[in-house]
Parts: structure tokens; C-alpha cells; sequence
């Protein structure tokens, strides 16, 4: 989810869900689903980056393992746009044809995001170089649209469903306004959307609905299917909200957004797979297959209702100062070696960097590092660039001791502890 501050792809090689299509949603899908997601190997899916284009990659294999339609340029799973003009990203559709035909113009779009913050990227609250894996922002969610795929194709409704994951939700909902502005299917077949977004820490069973007030009929259809849930639910009329489904209902589409609210790991390196609630979200996607159901009965189409306003959970705003603050408190926390560096310019080979100044008063100076010498090595890890210096030092605080190799004036490398400050 997108804060609130106011071409070879990579292919990983990741096995298929182990569930039959035709049974119910499971748990153990989801987890490795989330697991490989959110994984390191993905470094962080920043969009327009190598794990971005892993994940966009994954879910164009999905689909077309399920079979669905492509409605990319040239028969492809993935829909390029522009992010800058440097960086292109990936959105991907697949399309599940309905059974009436008489209905192919109504098509209803069930997506969610799949990138996140990278290592450092656009959102991203922890220190330069940690990994944020982006577990529950938002694998949860467009882990959700794979496995409503999986059960859809096994039992297809009257319309057409396209199974959408977008990019550069991050970077200010690009990927999804891209797709609304100028996506091969035109604005007027689109009967609705369903966004899924931060759908994996339910803990007691809570669930946020927005956008209900999106089309005069979504009262009327899904209001006893929410009241038989059994989850916690709140709800709101208003259509927008810090994610994708404002796209949608920004260009006039009926549009509901799901969402178990901001936690203390969101946009942070400790968003990772383990925090996930799988039975929880099992149910919230069981939930949202019941609305699609039933939004399918209705035989016209849907009205429109411009209802302006953010529409997220009443705590919502409380809970993300609470997150801000800690946030803040821990950047003041953050461990530093005490020393300025260099790269290599072109043609050298220093085998490390550079060490150009030593604060007198910091854990460098204590142990005796000086200008001039190389660093090698930080906390086990080799340091040819600045990046590779972030990520070395990671998540670490103040206090901590990392071990650090450096090479002097005669060659000779020597290794000791540095106290970070």
C-alpha cells in the first residue's frame, strides 16, 4: 500500500500451488505463494527493478499455467508501461472468459499490487541496504488474486474476470493508473474492481471493505454476504484510498478495496512471511469469492455513484502516527561505522573502498581504522561499493559491534571490531 505522508526478465523457478483447482482455497498455497514473494531472492520487488520484474514474471507464468486469456501486446501476460525514463514496469492480466456471452462486455477486474519498497526504494522506512520483503504489502494481496484464479478457473462465473497484478503501486499508483488510462481493454468494458491490498493480519478476524457506497447496488448485494462472514468487519461508502482501487473509481468504475489495516512492520524489513495470518486470509479470500458470486447475479449493469472521501478503518490514521513514531525513533537509532569512503574510479582496483576521513570521536577511530586504507570487508560481507556498505550494515543499531577487515598502506590485512555510534 502506497504510504500515506501526504527485455529479459528474470524467471525464478518457483513450483505450482499444490492444491487441485476445484478444491477449496488452502492455507499451504498461500504460504508458498508469500513465502517465495517475499523472499530475499526478490529483494524487495521495487518496481522497475530485477525483483519487481521476477514478480511480474511469476504471475505471467501463473496465468498462463491456469490457462487464461492474454490481453498483453502480442499475446503477452505482461502489460509494459513507463515509470520514468529510465525505468519500465510490469502490470500483468490474465483473462478468465465468462460463461454468457451475452455478458463479455462486462468484465470484472480482481487485482492487487506486487511490488514494494526494494532495498531502499520509493516507501521504504528501514535503513539503506535492509531487504523489505513486503510480506503482508503486498504479497498478501496479490498472492490472494492468484489463488481466486486457481478457483475461479475451476468454477467460472457469467462474466469475464481479469486477474491483474500491478506495478509501481509504490511509487503513487502508476501501475493501475496506467492500465485505466491506456490498457488494452477499454474503460467501458470494465463492470467493476476488486482490490486487494494488505489482506494477511487479520489476527482477530478484522476486515476493512471501502468503495461500498461505489454503486447504488453493492448495499443491497453484499451486505448479507458480509453479515454471514464471521469476521470483524468495517466498512465505508467512499472510493478512494491509498491503493489501487482509486484508479478504477477515479475513472468512474464501481470500486471496493480490502485491507487489514496498517501494523507496526509496514513499508519496514520486518514485513516478512512468518507474520502472515494464512487461515485468516483464507477466509477473507473466501469472503471475497462469496461477493463475486453474488455480484454476478445481477443481470444489468452496475450504477456508478461518485462517492468522494478516503475510506479506511477509523483507527486507521492513529495507528500510522503510533508507526510513524517508531519509524523516527529507530532512524535515530541507526549503527554507523564513523568513516567516509570511496569507490574505485575507473580502471582501479582497490579491491575495496577507500577510506577517506575517520570521525575522531566514533567506533572507526576507537579501533584504530585511519585515511587511506582499504576496506575490505564489513560484518562478513565484501565491500567493493557504497551499496554493498549498506547492505552490510543492514538493520543494525547503535552499540552493536560488526567485525571489519581492512588492507593497509603494505598490503597486509587486518581485522577488528568496531563498536557502531
Amino acid at each position: 500500500m502506497t504510504p500515506l505522508l501526504l527485455p529479459l526478465l528474470l524467471t525464478p523457478q518457483v513450483p505450482p500451488p499444490a492444491q487441485d483447482p476445484a478444491t477449496a482455497i488452502r492455507a499451504a498455497d498461500l504460504e508458498a505463494r508469500i513465502g517465495f514473494l517475499a523472499s530475499d531472492a526478490l529483494e524487495g520487488r521495487e518496481s522497475g527493478r530485477t525483483g519487481g520484474r521476477a514478480a511480474a514474471q511469476y504471475f505471467a507464468r501463473e496465468w498462463q499455467r491456469l490457462g487464461l486469456k492474454p490481453i498483453g501486446p502480442e499475446g503477452s501476460y505482461l502489460l509494459p508501461f513507463r515509470i520514468d525514463r529510465e525505468l519500465t514496469g510490469f502490470n500483468t492480466a490474465g483473462l478468465l472468459p465468462g460463461t454468457d456471452p451475452g455478458l463479455a462486455d462486462q468484465v470484472l477486474v480482481i487485482g492487487g499490487h506486487h511490488d514494494h519498497c526494494g532495498i531502499g526504494g520509493p516507501g521504504a522506512m528501514g535503513f539503506p541496504g535492509e531487504i523489505h520483503n513486503g510480506a503482508d504489502d503486498n504479497a498478501s494481496g496479490s498472492a490472494g488474486v492468484a489463488e481466486l484464479a486457481e478457483w475461479f478457473v475451476a468454477h467460472p462465473i457469467r462474466r469475464p474476470i481479469l486477474f491483474m497484478t500491478f506495478d509501481a503501486e509504490e511509487r503513487g499508483l502508476l501501475g493501475s493508473a496506467a492500465f485505466v488510462r491506456s490498457g488494452p481493454l477499454a474503460r467501458d468494458r470494465i463492470w467493476a474492481m476488486i482490490n486487494m491490498d494488505m489482506i494477511g493480519r487479520s489476527g482477530d478476524g478484522y476486515l476493512f471493505v471501502g468503495g461500498l457506497g461505489t454503486a447504488e447496488e453493492f448495499h443491497e448485494l453484499l451486505d448479507p454476504v458480509l453479515a454471514r462472514s464471521g469476521l470483524r468487519l468495517e466498512s465505508k461508502d467512499p472510493g478512494e484510498a491509498p491503493s489501487d482501487n482509486s484508479s478504477f473509481f477515479l475513472a468512474g468504475i464501481p470500486s471496493l478495496f480490502f485491507f487489514t489495516n496498517v501494523h507496526e512492520d509496514y513499508h519496514m524489513p520486518s514485513d516478512d512471511a512468518d507474520k502472515i495470518d494464512y487461515p485468516g486470509e483464507v477466509k477473507i479470500l473466501e469472503l471475497i469469492r462469496d461477493c463475486v458470486l453474488a455480484l454476478d447475479r445481477r443481470d444489468g449493469p452496475l450504477t456508478f455513484r461518485d462517492e468522494r472521501g478516503m475510506a479506511m478503518p477509523d483507527d486507521f490514521w492513529k495507528r500510522n502516527n503510533e508507526h510513524m513514531r517508531r519509524v523516527f525513533e529507530r532512524q535515530r537509532r541507526r549503527g554507523r561505522l564513523g568513516l567516509s569512503v570511496a569507490e574505485a574510479e575507473d580502471g582501479e582496483d582497490l579491491g575495496g573502498l577507500r577510506i577517506t576521513r575517520v570521525r575522531e570521536d566514533s567506533g572507526a577511530a576507537a579501533a584504530g581504522l585511519a585515511a587511506g586504507e582499504i576496506l575490505v570487508e564489513v560484518a562478513g560481507r565484501p565491500v567493493a561499493s557504497r551499496n554493498d556498505l549498506r547492505r552490510a550494515l543492514g538493520g543494525r543499531l547503535k552499540g552493536e559491534k560488526v567485525e571489519v577487515a581492512v588492507r593497509g598502506a603494505d598490503g597486509a590485512l587486518r581485522r577488528v571490531e568496531v563498536e557502531l555510534g
